[in-house]
């Protein structure tokens, strides 16, 4: 959920919103027995994702983490689609003030979606950062090797530091 918005959506948050909806979308479905609406297609509730995030590889954690948190289909966008649903919904019957709340939170979260976007870079950075610092540590380093080290000797000058990553975050309203 970048500045870069997505074209066909009111909200810059999914392809084909418009009025809170996804367009073509299959509706939302209880099932009686398994407890939270799921989507047809998914056939999982969100639980699934997170045990997906808690046993995820290293190389895998930061894709999954974009995917489940700051995707256009995941949780922050599903959830400011349902805020814009629902405040089209009071809009239309009339509840006007609640409409313009949830206008109020929706807006916030798309800040808060920036700010996990920027969280999820971070941590991509850091275990980067730290594989690199491993890879050095054991001298089987890139760096080591430009050097003209061998990854069996041992080499005591200091790994290269990674530059730091400094963002700015959303400003609040």
């Amino acid at each position: 959920m970048s500045r870069r918005g997505v074209s066909g959506s009111r909200s810059g948050l999914a392809p084909g919103l418009r009025f809170g909806a996804v367009e073509d979308a299959a509706p939302l479905q209880h099932h009686p027995t398994t407890g939270p609406a799921t989507s047809p297609d998914s056939g999982s509730p969100a639980t699934d994702g997170n045990d997906r995030l808690a046993a995820a590889r290293t190389e895998e954690f930061t894709d999954l983490f974009r995917e489940a948190v700051t995707e256009d289909f995941g949780a922050v966008a599903r959830l400011h689609q349902m805020l814009e649903t629902t405040s089209e919904w009071c809009r239309v019957h009339g509840a006007r003030s609640s409409a313009s709340e949830l206008d109020a939170i929706a807006s916030r979260l798309t800040d808060l979606g920036e700010e996990l976007h920027l969280v999820a870079e971070n941590v991509d950075h850091e275990i980067r950062s730290r594989a690199h610092q491993a890879a050095a540590a054991a001298g089987l380093s890139p760096a080591a090797s430009a050097r003209g080290t061998s990854p069996g000797q041992r080499n005591d000058a200091p790994a290269p530091v990674p530059p730091s990553v400094t963002r700015s975050l959303p400003r609040s309203r």
